[in-house]
């Protein structure tokens, strides 16, 4: 079974990293190829937890096999050719030197043994794709999410000031 794995050291926490890539329907907020994103499932989180996401004029849906917190998410990714018979992403998360590496890893098992080297070279593809992915989710971890912090503490301040204004007049 074709795999490739990609890896990236992200200056946070593991729970930081996970409320993140647990947050699954949310994965359009932080990966740059994905422009829509949402859930088709009532359930939010766990085994069995699916979203449909929109990469261009493409869709897929992915649907959670593994959830383990704070360690694995892996879903399998439907609606691609039907040559493959089989398209999982797994994410690992472990505690690193700078903080967390997260590890993503896309298997792909062929229709029929022939089609082996097609899948190969998917994955391939695939590894380039998952390899931004965690350049984008590094971005928003430690850049991003940081600075939406602090822009809802300035929106909460800007109210409460107003608040205390309008409390003297």
């Amino acid at each position: 079974m074709p795999a490739v794995a990609r890896k990236i050291d992200i200056a946070c926490s593991v729970a930081e990293a996970w409320e993140v890539l647990a947050a699954f329907e949310d994965i359009s907020e932080w990966a740059e190829n994905v422009s829509h994103s949402c859930l088709l499932s009532k359930q939010l989180e766990g085994v069995g937890t699916c979203r449909r996401i929109q990469t261009g004029n493409s869709a897929v849906t992915e649907h959670v096999t593994r959830w383990e917190d704070s360690r694995y998410l892996a879903y399998e990714i439907r609606g691609l050719p039907p040559v493959f018979k089989h398209v999982l992403n797994t994410w690992s998360l472990e505690p690193s030197r700078i903080g967390v590496q997260l590890t993503l890893t896309i298997e792909i098992i062929p229709i029929r043994r022939p089609a082996t080297p097609i899948a190969g070279l998917a994955c391939l593809a695939f590894g380039r794709i998952n390899a931004g992915m965690l350049k984008d989710l590094k971005e928003f971890i430690e850049n991003v999410k940081p600075l939406k912090k602090l822009e809802d503490q300035i929106s909460l301040l800007k109210q409460k000031i107003i608040e205390l204004e309008s409390r003297n007049e």
